[in-house]
């Protein structure tokens, strides 16, 4: 981790250049070693005012927060795109595939700025707006600029918990700030539907998680339209994420029979106490031994890695059915092209493909549903003018991946990211998406320790103190790690150029509004740089990051970390809204298996964990996943605007 100190702070000041100021870097950046004192900005453009009026506002404001005085002498600013083809973009769908080009001259009488059409303008201006000094001057320089990769993105779960309008605008402000282009909006999920469908009101109305007055947390049609139309004057396209055939449980509330293992308990320990403790075996339990190769199956038989446990059951007419009205439905207000369907962690055992006292699952058990779900799932796709976007699993892990389009948008999550890339261009998919949950997911951390490196979960060594309940010491990812990754090693030529970008995940199991923002900003900003820059960190790296952390806080009022932070202050371990309330005890979050972060290490009765291995509750009373929600009132943990940093040059 590298630490940022006053001195080497000092030192950078010292000898500043143009490129100092800029995130992510620019392509290329000429210094004309001056800057000049400004009283403002005026744009003109052969635009006219409105496609461009958020991104005045936000130069001017940048302006303002950086010391500058208005006066009536205002720096000109001309930008004007392309007469031949600098209208092209009219609406949200018109952003996919554009050129995000642009030049920008400023020198002491004005700036030029030109782009082939708005994206390229809008970015401009952003650049422009970090050119500001601390004093309200502005820094001249000549810059020609465009991403190294197309697709350079942020996914947020609203499902685990949810986020309001304003939230989702404040990310997209700091996205924006960023460069990134992709908001990837993983909207629903087994814990909640936070969606007005008019179709099935009892979705939201049953699983959609409430306010302090019992209102429900759910976006309306309006409001994602909305969402979509902010994004739209950032540069940012809007992906939803329909996650299908796993991870569906809310969708038992239209009908029960819709649902596989609805409310199962995800690990039920049963594999344990009948004595059961290897894994990657297919044998009846009765066969299986303690001292087999393969190592313990500590979680017992799993139906889902989460409570509550569901999964669309696609052999049903029906549950297609409601699929289709779903991305007919709700898919048609999303403008863009691209429909994420999920498929990660589908469960086998959960469809009651293999016997159920087997500890362990063959891996083709589930390709015949899966090939014959994936078939009919192309063609909803194709019915409603989407194209496929889906976890890695899909071309993987179903035995489906002819069926599926090459032309889908492939995100990976899963590691050795070269190996699994190799994999997937074998099967002739030319689209990737990388979002490696090592280096990735900004919600590893002390509290979802899952996808953290072995040193990641040892240093530092402190932890929560939390009586009674399993805390762990470690960091998260932090953004030297983030950034250090690179996305085309070990790959050949032909391999490197089905990489389109990549993206941070933030799923929020250990989120809530207060703290969403330190969770997100400045990490992803770091992913942001090396997918529009692509180049590697230096000893500027971080005094250029710690500067664009001032700009989040103090121009868009995102309570950014420090750099030096670690996730590992939170103070608890947070669960999903889930767990509020009646979920403190709800059925569906029993579960034999102990102990990750936050569990309780007493089962419901206050039994203890069973020797010899101390890993599980008597699976006859189970423990409560939900258990620590006692310790706090989501409702309680809102945003708060941060306090104003001072900007270090």
């Amino acid at each position: 981790m590298q630490i940022i100190s006053l001195l080497s702070i000092a030192t950078a000041v010292s000898a500043l250049t143009a490129s100092d100021y800029l995130w992510p870097l620019p392509k290329s950046v000429v210094d004309k070693n001056k800057s000049i004192a400004i009283g403002g900005f005026t744009v003109k453009s052969n635009l006219g005012s409105g496609p461009i009026a958020v991104d005045v506002a936000s130069l001017n404001n940048a302006f303002t927060a950086k010391g500058g005085k208005a006066s009536s002498t205002k720096f000109q600013v001309t930008a004007n795109v392309d007469e031949a083809h600098g209208w092209d973009i009219g609406a949200p769908d018109d952003l996919v595939g554009k050129d995000e080009s642009y030049s920008l001259d400023i020198t002491e009488k004005g700036a030029s700025i030109k782009a082939a059409n708005q994206i390229g303008i809008k970015y401009a201006l952003q650049t422009l707006s970090q050119l500001i000094t601390k004093d309200g001057k502005l820094v001249l320089a000549k810059i020609d600029d465009k991403p190294a990769f197309p697709y350079r993105g942020f996914m947020l779960d609203t499902a685990r918990n949810f986020f309001t309008v304003a939230d989702i605008k404040r990310i997209l402000d700091g996205m924006a700030a960023s460069k990134l282009n992709v908001f990837h909006w993983h909207i629903y999920d087994s814990q909640s539907f936070p969606i007005v469908w008019d179709r099935y009101p009892v979705v939201h109305q049953k699983a959609a998680f409430k306010n302090k007055d019992g209102s429900v947390k759910a976006y309306t049609k309006k409001d994602v339209r909305d969402i979509i139309n902010y994004a739209y004057q950032r540069n940012i396209r809007v992906i939803p994420e329909f996650e299908t055939p796993g991870h569906n449980a809310v969708l038992g509330h239209i009908d029960a029979k819709l649902i596989s293992s609805w409310n199962h308990s995800p690990w039920d320990g049963n594999s344990f106490a009948n004595n059961a403790m290897c894994s990657n075996q297919t044998s009846p339990v009765s066969s299986v031994t303690n001292d087999c190769v393969g190592g313990v199956a500590w979680w017992g038989r799993q139906y889902c890695n989460q409570p509550p446990c569901g999964q669309l059951d696609v052999r049903k007419e029906k549950a297609m059915d409601v699929l289709e009205q779903l991305i007919s439905d709700i898919g048609g207000w999303f403008d863009d092209p691209v429909l994420h369907v999920g498929h990660d962690e589908v469960n086998t055992r959960a469809y009651g493909l293999v016997p159920d006292n087997w500890d362990s699952v063959p891996a083709d058990a589930i390709t015949p549903l899966m090939r014959n779900f994936d078939a009919k799932l192309v063609q909803i796709l194709k019915d409603n003018d989407k194209t496929l976007a889906a976890w890695d699993e899909i071309a993987t892990d179903f035995g489906s991946d002819d069926l599926i389009p090459k032309d889908s948008v492939i995100t990976l999550w899963q590691g050795p990211s070269a190996d699994k890339v190799k994999t997937i261009v074998s099967k002739g998919f030319k689209n990737i998406v990388l979002a490696p949950s090592d280096s990735y997911y900004l919600d590893c951390s002390p509290s979802a320790r899952w996808c953290s490196s072995d040193y990641e979960r040892n240093f530092p060594e402190d932890k929560y103190d939390i009586p009674g309940y399993a805390t762990f010491s470690g960091q998260w990812h932090n953004w030297t790690l983030i950034y250090d990754f690179e996305p085309l090693a070990g790959l050949t030529t032909a391999e490197a150029a089905t990489i389109k970008g990549g993206f941070g995940a933030l799923w929020t199991e250990t989120v809530k509004r207060h703290n969403v923002d330190r969770y997100i900003f400045p990490r992803v900003a770091a992913i942001a740089e090396r997918y529009w820059s692509n180049i590697k960190r230096n000893d500027a790296t971080a005094t250029r990051l710690d500067r664009f952390r001032s700009s989040l806080v103090n121009e868009k009022g995102i309570a950014a970390a420090d750099l030096s932070y670690l996730g590992n202050k939170e103070g608890v371990v947070y669960r999903t809204e889930y767990c509020d309330g009646a979920g403190l005890t709800a059925p569906g979050q029993k579960t034999g298996e102990c102990c990750f972060a936050g569990q309780k290490k007493t089962d419901s009765n206050g039994g203890p964990l069973l020797n010899p291995y101390g890993s599980h509750f008597d699976p006859k009373v189970n423990g409560d996943y939900c258990a620590i929600a006692a310790l706090y009132n989501t409702n309680d943990l809102v945003y708060t605007k941060p306090a104003p940093v001072a900007y270090q040059y």
